[in-house]
């Protein structure tokens, strides 16, 4: 049987903490109603701003109104935040089937939602 492994961090609490709810069409919880109208689903219309936001707060010098302060991503941290996004329904899986937000290894198998804190 196959086991899935999951590190829970504190960048998966952080993420969880500003991600925006909503019920699409088909009456399913989802993080954007609209992909077209709402692409982002923590509110910022670039996921890779959003993330760098809530994960490493404003730059000391962060202007809103100057747009000539545009941040290039290295296709590394790209890399990084997308993996972190994409785990973002297993962590919050792990947090409500064990009831508590605390940090560590997990496992269980593919065909349950088990979650046993291994570390």
């Amino acid at each position: 049987m196959s086991v899935i492994k999951l590190e829970l961090t504190e960048k998966h609490i952080k993420l969880l903490k500003h991600l925006r709810w909503s019920i699409n069409k088909r009456n399913f919880i989802v993080s954007t109603e609209d992909e077209n109208e709402d692409p982002a689903p923590f509110g910022e219309n670039n996921l890779y701003e959003a993330i760098d936001l809530i994960l490493n707060g404003k730059p000391s010098n962060f202007d809103p109104l100057n747009s000539e302060n545009f941040i290039e991503y290295s296709d590394e941290q790209k890399q990084e935040w997308d993996t972190l996004y994409s785990e973002l329904p297993m962590a919050l899986d792990i947090i409500l089937f064990n009831g508590n937000f605390e940090l560590g290894i997990y496992k269980t198998q593919f065909h349950n939602r088990n979650w046993q804190k291994i570390k």
